[in-house]
């Protein structure tokens, strides 16, 4: 996965809001409800990207190390933490697999990030915290726009199975685990540049060849009377707690 395309994304990517959205409260629950208490805790945030969920762990918890290889996502993190006076985190520049620590933490959490998606990745967060938690795809994506788009370039969005690809690997070391699979519906709303800019960034971290030309013009056929393209995204994720 490129450095170079995330951090260009970083400036696009969702922030931190201090309330949690709707479906961050429903993650949130579901941690509650297994009893994962994060006070006093140490906590692993990996591939926290620009700290949607990060800062809501360090509200909490004692202190957050926050890991990704994006140095612009984590920018966006530390400006956040700092204009909401949360203290408590140290950011780490670097991917999961080259991360090394003499910290058993009491918490590692993973959230929507290519960082944990293959039994590897697995292993090593199983082995760096007692309780660990994991959110990522459930096998469903479907978009209003991406998926015409995909397939007038010859290609087909499929969501990354990272979230089924855990629960297979936790089913199969006999992990004590619990589980859950949340649905979520976000709609979001672009002009024209900020599509084109959305829908290239998606096409390029899947390797799709296209051209910008057909691209604009494509994009043009999405615009309402208010030239705005609506792009309304269903999707199914896994999180799951072990220990």
């Amino acid at each position: 996965m490129s450095k170079t395309k995330w951090d260009k994304k970083a400036t696009s990517y969702t922030r931190f809001t201090p309330k949690p959205t709707q479906f961050q409260q429903k993650v949130f629950d579901f941690i509650d409800t297994n009893s994962v208490k994060l006070n006093e805790k140490r906590v692993l945030d990996i591939g926290c990207g620009t700290g949607v969920y990060t800062l809501h762990l360090a509200k909490k918890a004692l202190h957050v190390d926050a890991l990704d290889f994006s140095e612009e996502m984590l920018k966006i993190l530390n400006e956040d933490a700092k204009r909401f006076e949360i203290n408590n985190i140290n950011t780490i520049a670097g991917t999961f697999d080259a991360f090394e620590s003499s910290l058993y933490y009491d918490i590692a959490f993973c959230s929507m990030s290519p960082a944990v998606s293959d039994v590897k990745s697995f292993e090593k967060m199983d082995k760096c915290a007692k309780t660990k938690i994991f959110l990522g795809w459930g096998g469903k994506r479907q978009s209003s726009l991406h998926d015409p788009i995909f397939k007038a370039f010859g290609s087909s969005y499929h969501a990354p199975s990272g979230g089924l690809d855990l629960l297979s690997w936790l089913k199969e070391t006999k992990k004590d685990f619990r589980h859950t699979v949340l649905k979520e519906r976000r709609e979001s709303v672009y002009n024209l540049a900020k599509a084109i800019e959305n829908v290239s960034w998606h096409l390029d971290i899947n390797g799709v060849t296209f051209s910008t030309d057909k691209l604009v013009n494509i994009l043009k056929e999405f615009e309402d009377e208010n030239q705005e393209i609506v792009n309304v995204v269903d999707s199914e994720m896994v999180l799951a707690i072990w220990s």
